[in-house]
């Protein structure tokens, strides 16, 4: 008797990334590549109270990265009163450790992670008035 092949097949990762606006202020987002300055920024707007929701897919086995670290490496929070706060991380990626402020937007492990499904995960940043008082 023939054994039965079986085909294990890698499932494309889905994270759904959620950032979040708790800071009191209404905000911009303007994601900008250091590598890359031809390249113009990817800019979310951002009222308080309120997140915006992005898709991103991973390869087979591998874990989805958020939109933001495939656009770029810094970001810029433009507070409504003018007051900005940059996040940059050279390898947003990593542990964060080489990213300023250490809490830090582009920084995988700083988002708060939940199982949806065995291919689906979402990941939630939220920006807190903390934030807004670390911004000049």
């Amino acid at each position: 008797m023939l054994s039965a092949c079986q085909k294990m097949v890698d499932e494309e990762q889905k994270g759904v990334f959620i950032i979040s606006n708790q800071s009191g202020y209404d905000l911009e987002l303007k994601i900008y590549s250091t590598s890359n300055r031809q390249r113009l920024p990817l800019i979310l707007g951002l009222p308080n109270t309120t997140s915006v929701e992005r898709v991103s897919y991973g390869g087979a086995g591998n874990i989805a990265h958020p939109e933001l670290s495939s656009q770029g490496d810094s970001v810029r929070l433009l507070f409504q009163d003018g007051k900005q706060l940059l996040h940059y991380c050279p390898q947003p990626q990593q542990t964060g450790s080489q990213c300023l402020p250490l809490r830090n937007l582009l920084a995988l492990n700083q988002y708060q992670v939940e199982a949806l499904n065995e291919h689906t995960s979402r990941f939630t940043y939220t920006i807190t008035a903390a934030d807004y008082t670390l911004a000049r």
